[in-house]
């Protein structure tokens, strides 16, 4: 059985009190022979205050920890029975040869006093040395279950199976019983165990720990826990008031201290992971501080667990809407090129024996839907992100994008040295093929369209001499359907910016140094190919 340091303390306090009040009555006593005053009366009177004085250090937890004290005091009592049996062993010896002094009673009781004050240093100096001996053990065996538990943390995949092997492990380390998690959530009003090991599974079912401080079942560790973001231990639950919900659980379980630790990162509280001890006073102060480090590192990786959660569902999703561009640009290529391929065709043929305005305006009307789907199937395909990337060279990228438009007499100039950069070849090239039929839309057939790298940052710009975009119109520009020539689709600029997207780069426009629009394209990958991990998919 464990005493408290105040219980221990106030037993002797008690005994150096009665002690002191019989020397104090024996001075009384011997006042006229002074001798005897001081040898029977005042030295022990000054061990007895000793003896008081020392259970008054132990009331205040000044000596030993709580666990020891059973083994201070029975070596106290080991103190005052030895000296007593000896000293009545002594006089048993000169009953023999004569009759017993006058005094020994007093005798005894001196040597009680003095035996007590001994067997309380005694016990002070073994309760210390195996307190030391404890705390090497309890280390040793802390820092083992850190370890383990942490490369449980590591080796976890989900959040459910971090909590379970984090259970299971703490729950196979000495000295503790039982170990579960409860995830908390700040819009339920009550906590309850999620993953558990040590105790049958009707135990945890019933246990149920409330977040408001207002409930009983709110303010044992559990509550506290929760709302204070901080270790919370019940050193001895039979005698805890605040454990009182749970007591009759805790006793036919054999659990006699809780550890309550909160998994926090931050400011977030994930949920709480509970540590029972089958015997009292386990939690002491190294021992919490292990156990809120864990709690934090637990705390920690299901932060990271969640977001790579979310980063896998997000490319569910990715993948799901790319195969919805891949359908919606099979059905757009078959479903509509058909019926307009067969209608040109009449068309034509049409105007071969009869031309008139209305044939001429059916077959514009035809070339401006096919360039309409072509843009739609471009945006399409650049919706996707880039999956493979490859050295590209920009210069020779930039001179067939111009190759391949009808510039008429407009003009380009580019940078000698651009260099390469990090994507894809086709989709760059369409990037660009872009950009110059809209400088030639909006800024007449004799722009000057200029290409060259950023000064101040990995990239490259695109710039003409046209009239510009004013800054209120520069964002939107890039909305699907949004141009300010009647004869555009709309789509050319969002498909730049969707290219950019893929690649992950940055696009913005400001003016030119003519007066004119300058796309700038920041964040590029100048290497000649990202690595494999890099990619995204």
């Amino acid at each position: 059985m464990s005493l408290s340091s105040r219980t221990g303390g106030t037993a002797i306090v008690v005994l150096g009190l009665v002690l002191s009040a019989f020397h104090v009555r024996t001075v009384g006593v011997l006042w006229g022979a002074p001798a005897r005053v001081v040898v029977n009366g005042l030295l022990p009177l000054v061990l007895a205050t000793f003896v008081v004085a020392a259970g008054v250090k132990l009331v205040r937890n000044d000596v030993v920890a709580d666990q020891f004290v059973t083994r201070v005091l029975s070596w106290v009592a080991v103190g005052v029975v030895v000296l007593a049996a000896a000293t009545a062993w002594m006089f048993a010896s000169v009953l023999v040869t004569g009759p017993l002094p006058a005094n020994a009673t007093l005798t005894l009781l001196n040597a009680a006093t003095l035996g007590g004050l001994i067997g309380y240093l005694v016990g002070v100096y073994d309760a210390r040395r195996r307190e030391q001996q404890v705390q090497v053990d309890q280390l040793n065996r802390i820092n083992n279950t850190l370890r383990i538990a942490t490369r449980e943390i590591v080796n976890a995949d989900t959040r459910s199976e971090l909590e379970q092997q984090v259970c299971e492990r703490l729950q196979q380390s000495e000295p503790y019983e039982s170990a579960w998690i409860g995830r908390y959530d700040p819009e339920d009003s009550e906590l309850r165990p999620d993953a558990w090991a040590g105790l049958d599974d009707e135990y945890y079912e019933s246990v149920v720990i409330a977040v408001d401080g207002d409930d009983a079942h709110g303010q044992g560790a559990g509550g506290r826990a929760v709302r204070t973001g901080e270790i919370q231990c019940s050193q001895n639950v039979s005698t805890d008031p605040s454990m009182e919900p749970w007591r009759e659980l805790f006793a036919e379980h054999g659990v006699e201290s809780v550890a309550v630790v909160p998994l926090v990162d931050g400011d977030t509280v994930h949920g709480i992971l509970s540590v029972y001890a089958d015997r009292p006073y386990v939690f002491d102060e190294p021992e919490r501080e292990v156990l809120m480090e864990l709690g934090e590192t637990i705390g920690h990786d299901i932060t990271s667990l969640e977001a790579r959660e979310q980063l896998r569902r997000r490319e569910r999703e990715l993948a799901s809407q790319n195969d919805r561009l891949e359908e919606f640009a099979s059905v757009v290529s078959h479903d509509l090129r058909n019926p307009m391929n067969v209608a040109e065709g009449s068309i034509s043929l049409e105007r071969e024996d009869r031309d008139s305005d209305a044939l001429q305006r059916a077959a514009d009307a035809l070339t401006r839907m096919n360039e309409l789907v072509e843009d739609i199937l471009a945006l399409a395909r650049t919706g996707q992100l880039v999956s493979e990337f490859a050295s590209v060279d920009l210069r020779a990228v930039v001179e067939d994008a111009w190759a391949t438009t009808e510039t008429e007499t407009a003009t380009l100039d580019v940078e000698p040295s651009l260099g390469t950069v990090s994507g894809d070849e086709s989709r760059i090239r369409e990037l660009f093929e872009n950009l110059f039929r809209n400088a030639i839309e909006h800024a007449g057939d004799d722009v000057t369209v200029s290409v060259g790298s950023l000064d101040d940052a990995d990239g490259f710009y695109v710039a003409d001499d046209g009239p510009g975009i004013s800054p209120a119109d520069r964002e939107r520009v890039f909305d699907v359907g949004y141009s300010t020539n009647p004869d555009g689709t709309g789509f050319g600029l969002n498909i730049v910016r969707s290219i950019a997207d893929a690649h992950g780069w940055d696009v913005t426009i400001t003016e030119s140094d003519a007066g004119g629009t300058r796309f700038e394209f920041s964040g590029v990958e100048t290497d000649a190919a990202r690595p494999v991990d890099e990619q995204v998919a």
